[in-house]
């Protein structure tokens, strides 16, 4: 079994069956990589994709349950190349992140254009996903890093590393009659439609428990995972919304009115998300480290070995 095999078997996997994308991915011809996986299966003496005349349909049984050994080759791989890299102080390859539309737009843009300066040699990759798909893709080694709130499953191979709170404001169109509440109560917030994160998101649970615990059903107008979309429709008066105060500014959003909510509704817990026993070169503690200035590499080793689960 050889690496180029991994890789290809990986590569197809990842980009839906299709061997024409995975050669596009790998920068080699759609025969190289056919002859790869066929030489990998033929070296194990099982077939890993389901065929069907010339098209692969699938993962085979085997196929599925090796796939993530092979993930975890190919991770491994990269950490000894940054293992190498460290060593002779040559910060390079790749850091993925994968996060949120929120964090990818709000909290990271003022880290990320001072660590590509610092850092040119590294190739920095962004993936937008749900807080599920993150876990996922981290578990795998797909990505380097996550940055979310907490998932509802978290991989026990995964570490969560605190960084920071979200706030939260209740937005709507401007004008709109729930801003002149005082008290703002939960109460008053349900009379009118809402606009909500799916349950994937841990603000989206919050809201539902808080309206349940208070007996309250407020009526659902649409429920969405992107904030710019949310925004944009809280303004035209689909609904109120409540979302990250990171997201909202009042020169920005002139079409929305805001109020803060946090007395309403808990504040969610960021997380990064990393393997456990993953290698971390130093310019990856330094990236952590702008996002939670408080996280030293001691913090996030401490973090890192941690069994506590993510509140």
């Amino acid at each position: 079994m050889k690496l180029q095999q991994v890789r290809a078997f990986c590569a197809v996997v990842d980009h839906d069956m299709s061997v024409s994308r995975a050669a596009r991915a790998l920068h080699t011809t759609q025969s190289a990589v056919s002859k790869q996986i066929g030489q990998l299966e033929d070296g194990l003496g099982v077939a890993l994709l389901i065929r069907a005349k010339s098209r692969i349909l699938g993962l085979t049984d085997v196929g599925r349950q090796v796939l993530q050994c092979m993930r975890g080759i190919l991770a491994a791989t990269e950490d000894i190349s940054l293992i190498v890299a460290d060593h002779r102080r040559e910060a390079g390859g790749r850091l993925a992140i994968a996060t949120t539309h929120t964090h990818a737009r709000y909290a990271l843009q003022d880290i990320v254009p001072g660590f590509t300066r610092r850092h040119p040699g590294v190739g920095l990759h962004l993936v937008q996903a749900t807080p599920s798909e993150i876990a996922d893709l981290v578990a795998t080694g797909e990505v380097d890093l996550g940055l979310s709130t907490a998932p509802q499953i978290l991989p026990p191979s995964l570490a969560t590393i605190p960084c920071y709170k979200l706030k939260h404001v209740l937005i709507g169109e401007r004008g709109h009659p729930v801003f002149e509440t005082s008290p703002l109560t939960l109460e008053a917030i349900a009379r009118h439609p809402l606009i909500t994160y799916s349950e994937q998101h841990a603000i989206g649970r919050r809201v539902n428990e808080a309206f349940a615990a208070a007996g309250l059903s407020p009526k659902i107008a649409m429920r969405g995972t992107d904030v710019e979309i949310m925004k944009s429709y809280a303004a035209t008066g689909v609904g109120l919304a409540v979302i990250p105060l990171i997201a909202y500014s009042r020169t920005r959003d002139r079409k929305l009115d805001a109020r803060p909510v946090d007395h309403l509704f808990p504040t969610s817990i960021v997380y990064a998300l990393a393997r456990r026993g993953a290698y971390w070169p130093r310019h990856l503690y330094e990236f952590v480290g702008k996002l939670a200035p408080n996280l030293t590499p001691a913090a996030i080793e401490e973090a890192l070995l941690s069994t506590e689960p993510p509140a």
